[in-house]
């Protein structure tokens, strides 16, 4: 009886924290000055620990935000301009810490709690439109684990192929990893998220 208890207690505790567990979701603000531009994070992305699980077995993390200036129209919405910014994070298991890697430079994160600050810091875009018209801002994020370049890896791997393990960018990080994760048949996570900003008129 008292296994049997300890055991409810235990479900529903691990029921509760699924339940209260906070979902990744994408924020966007437009401010609207003499050149429009937007502020965006993503929130929560961590929390779950699926993500981190994945970097720790070896896997790069891979997000992309693609913001779209769209012109309203009566019939059909169109893109005017996007822009793209992205960085890669991989984790060190020799030094136990986190790299960050984007269009400015490396950092070193040394914790899983201040990689999750870093992760949802605030970001900024300046993306004006030059016409006149409404418009309105749409934000996509693409959080993978693996690039395109690297699913072509894991497939000639297990086809039995040679892989190419001397890429200049990250040798053999895929060829490490597959092995691992087919061996857990771990599916590998992916998360994809979309927001937009009220529309706003130009004249």
């Amino acid at each position: 009886m008292q296994r049997t208890g300890l055991l409810a207690v235990t479900l529903h505790s691990a029921l509760v924290a699924v339940a209260t567990a906070q979902q990744p979701s994408l924020r966007i603000a437009l401010t609207e000055d003499a050149i429009p531009h937007v502020t965006f994070a993503i929130e929560d992305l961590l929390t779950d620990g699926t993500f981190i699980d994945a970097m720790e077995s070896g896997f790069p993390l891979y997000v992309e935000f693609t913001l779209a200036l769209r012109e309203s129209k009566s019939l059909w919405d169109r893109d005017v301009k996007t822009q793209t910014y992205e960085y890669v994070i991989l984790f060190d298991p020799v030094r136990e810490r986190y790299v960050l890697e984007d269009f400015v430079g490396t950092e070193i994160i040394p914790t899983r709690d201040l990689l999750a600050v870093r992760v949802a810091a605030e970001s900024e875009i300046v993306l004006a439109p030059t016409t006149n018209g409404d418009f309105y801002y749409r934000l996509s994020v693409d959080v993978r684990t693996l690039e395109d370049s690297d699913v072509d890896e894991v497939f000639a791997w297990l086809k039995g192929e040679d892989v190419d393990t001397d890429r200049p960018d990250r040798p053999g990080v895929v060829t490490r990893a597959a092995r691992r994760l087919l061996v857990a048949v771990a599916p590998l996570p992916s998360l994809q998220l979309e927001a937009r900003t009220p529309a706003f008129p130009r004249r």
